[in-house]
């Protein structure tokens, strides 16, 4: 088994049942937009003529979001101002091709979920798929994660060498502010990990379930 299969193969925590979608979990800001069930379909071009898989999400209110991504899992949410909350999905753009699995923030307030809408890093290990080489390592958590920020943020801890000659560590906070939501970067001094792993005891902070990947070609 080739490098590339093992690491498509591995995965470190399972993506099925990433978050408990019941009135008592603290981290769903409502529950009526938890998705009950997502259903991949072919398109039909024409009669005899099919195109792109994608996926429809059928909310908890009977509510439906069309989705032009595979693999869709869902993660948990965010709070949103004036319309649904912003849900956290893992997906891929396309069906058996060499896409890595992505994190999509999207609230199905804004309407169908687009393949060209911004993506965010998947966590966990992300070795070369030239030589094999470890060449990134995160962990992502979704609530109350970070000191000094809002309770409705999403937060990277990455140390990265993609495209650098030496490793470097940063922090990435996705948050919302009202209707829309703000990326923003940490360089040096980095915050300690320390602080999110406490509210994550505290159960104000998720992780979100890691895993091995390659770089996409």
């Amino acid at each position: 088994m080739g490098m590339k299969t093992l690491i498509k193969a591995t995965v470190l925590l399972a993506l099925t049942g990433l978050v408990s979608a019941c009135s008592g979990d603290r981290l769903i800001i409502d529950k009526n937009w938890v998705p009950k069930r997502m259903v991949g379909y072919i398109t039909q071009l024409e009669p005899g003529y099919y195109g792109s898989k994608l996926t429809r999400v059928v909310y908890a209110n009977g509510k439906e979001m069309k989705a032009d991504l595979v693999e869709l899992q869902f993660i948990g949410q965010l709070a949103a101002r004036d319309k649904p909350p912003y849900n956290i999905f893992a997906g891929r753009r396309c069906h058996e091709c060499e896409s890595n699995l992505s994190i999509y923030i999207h609230s199905p307030g804004d309407g169908r979920l687009k393949k060209n809408t911004k993506r965010y890093r998947y966590p966990g290990r992300v070795y070369s798929h030239v030589n094999g080489s470890l060449v990134e390592e995160s962990r992502a958590f979704f609530g109350d994660c970070l000191a000094g920020r809002g309770a409705s943020t999403v937060v990277w801890f990455v140390r990265s060498r993609l495209d650098r000659p030496n490793w470097v560590e940063t922090v990435e906070v996705v948050e919302t502010l009202g209707g829309s939501l703000e990326l923003s970067e940490i360089e040096a001094p980095v915050p300690p990990i320390d602080g999110t792993l406490k509210l994550v005891e505290e159960k104000r902070c998720r992780e979100i379930p890691k895993r091995l990947m390659s770089t996409e070609p």
